[in-house]
């Protein structure tokens, strides 16, 4: 394992385009908390008048506005500041799972169309060697991650809201190091599920096609509206997009009400697994000769 880990170093170690995507990663999620932090910090717009004019009135109705403005600072700013700040940051995964799904289907499926898929089979055994590939997307996704964290631990440092420093809002938060496992967690399936297409279609473009159906497919079955109804009201729970949704969402949504969290995380363990056991098995029964 030592020696096919060793190899992918040295083959994508130097590739800059894979750590360009890498880096690019955490400067959109900083971005984006960045911009969700502006969205709710920003003062309301209190330039309104009354006709006929009324000072005294539209003072108040000024009053009331920044009021209400400065409730909803206290109730939504703790969250971006640290150590929240650091949960905050990979509440929208999106980035990361466009990294996760690009790396694993470009890293699998281009040993078919690179045609080095045939040397891989003559110099390793082929299962260890598709789990050290797997390990290596896995590895660039978690330093994608973690680069974002480091960044979300240091952001809020140089924040401010209305004058005051951010880390005055500070909070304790519970369950921290449980929270941000799960954020890692539910990428996994966009790793898995990926790979399984890479090597099923051994193309590129195709494996982008089914991933891309096979998620579209997951979502339409998780909002379908027929669920509350039937005697299975967890089962949305159960898909990749459910049990992303129930393992990081709002505690008092409706699928948490019908769903436990260890159902999720359970399917959430499933979804990263099983389709990897799957495109080994698959691997090693291939005739690389067809």
């Amino acid at each position: 394992m030592r020696h096919l880990l060793a190899a992918d170093r040295v083959r994508f170690g130097r590739r800059r385009d894979l750590w360009i995507l890498v880096a690019l990663v955490p400067v959109a999620m900083a971005l984006m908390f960045l911009s969700e932090f502006s969205s709710f910090t920003t003062p309301p717009n209190t330039d309104f008048f009354i006709d006929p004019p009324n000072p005294a009135a539209e003072a108040q109705m000024r009053e009331q506005v920044l009021a209400d403005f400065r409730i909803r600072l206290a109730e939504t700013v703790p969250a971006f500041a640290f150590p929240a700040s650091l949960t905050r940051i990979l509440s929208d995964p999106l980035p990361p799972i466009l990294l996760a799904i690009y790396l694993a289907v470009a890293m699998v499926a281009g040993e078919f169309e690179w045609a080095t898929v045939r040397t891989l089979h003559l110099t390793s055994p082929r299962g260890p060697a598709l789990a050290v590939r797997v390990g290596v997307v896995t590895g660039l996704v978690g330093l994608a991650v973690v680069g974002s964290v480091i960044l979300a631990a240091i952001i809020p440092f140089f924040l401010s809201v209305e004058g005051a420093p951010l880390q005055g809002y500070a909070r304790p938060v519970p369950d921290l190091a449980t929270s941000i496992a799960i954020r890692l967690l539910i990428l996994l399936p966009f790793i898995s599920i990926p790979v399984l297409m890479a090597i099923l279609t051994r193309s590129i473009s195709l494996a982008f096609l089914l991933t891309v159906l096979f998620f579209v497919v997951d979502l339409a079955i998780t909002g379908a509206p027929f669920w509350g109804a039937s005697p299975f009201p967890w089962a949305p729970a159960i898909t990749v997009s459910g049990a992303t949704a129930r393992s990081i969402g709002d505690p008092s949504s409706p699928l948490a009400q019908v769903a436990p969290a260890w159902l999720s995380f359970g399917a959430l363990v499933g979804w990263a697994i099983i389709p990897i056991l799957a495109a080994i098995h698959r691997f090693r029964q291939m005739d690389l000769g067809e």
